[in-house]
């Protein structure tokens, strides 16, 4: 959960929303949690202090454009994450890979680049 929220605060911000995705991102790409091995009163104060994320960020081998993303996503002030149309554009711009016909990205694509 973000560090604004509280189990009262319902419902989520989008800003909460975002910094969600960005958990669920770095899992899917780290295939682990962000902070692990810690007892939750720990986790709690690491992200609500922001030190952990930073220490997640500095530890995980992403990439200079995958970390700016989780930094962005992750940002301690809730007004200084990217709203889901900026978040959209900053994961276009990521290097693409050779994507196989049978990944999704193939359908937005021209003929002439999926042949």
């Amino acid at each position: 959960m973000s560090p604004e929220v509280d189990e009262d605060q319902l419902p989520f911000s989008k800003a909460a929303d975002v910094y969600a995705f960005g958990t669920i991102w770095y899992e899917l790409q780290m295939q682990d949690w962000p902070i692990t091995n810690q007892p939750v009163e720990a986790v709690i104060w690491l992200v609500g202090s922001n030190k952990g994320i930073k220490n997640v960020l500095s530890e995980a081998s992403l990439g200079k454009e995958v970390t700016e993303i989780l930094s962005a996503c992750w940002s301690f002030v809730a007004d200084d994450r990217p709203h889901f149309t900026q978040l959209a554009g900053m994961l276009e711009r990521l290097p693409k890979l050779n994507r196989r016909l049978s990944h999704p990205g193939h359908f937005w694509k021209t003929t002439e680049y999926v042949s």
